[in-house]
């Protein structure tokens, strides 16, 4: 193992995190690099199945209800998801699901608890970046 790999956390192979160069890559959703210190804020967020790849990132959410026992709700394909928004350069996404999953089955519980790992780094990051500033 190599001194480099020590510092790269990859969760769930969506997102890279690389605590030596203080920069995470973006490896399903809005493609790319970017730095610690961009983040601003992030939320977990939920798009439409049918319109994934159809339409801009998650421009299709859905609204997931925390309290789902309802037999009158829809329960809608959806693919979890991470927003991420990035001083002086819009928002940037991370899909965690790698097909559509049903909302509250147990793929879709597994995708949210990857979701609120990474949704939960990203926010102390925007922490850090707020107390140095």
């Amino acid at each position: 193992m190599s001194i480099s790999t020590l510092y790269i956390n990859k969760i769930a192979d969506s997102i890279l995190f690389d605590e030596k160069n203080k920069e995470f890559t973006i490896c399903d959703g809005s493609l790319g690099t970017y730095k610690f210190c961009d983040v601003v804020r992030s939320q977990i967020v939920y798009e439409h199945a049918r319109y994934k790849g159809k339409s801009p990132l998650f421009s299709h959410r859905v609204l997931i209800s925390t309290f789902n026992t309802s037999i009158f709700i829809e329960l809608k394909k959806v693919y979890v998801g991470v927003e991420i928004e990035l001083s002086n350069k819009g928002k940037a996404y991370v899909y965690i699901s790698k097909n559509p999953v049903i909302q509250h089955n147990l793929q879709f519980e597994e995708d949210y608890k990857i979701a609120k790992q990474i949704d939960k780094k990203l926010k102390r990051m925007a922490l850090e970046k707020n107390r140095l500033d």
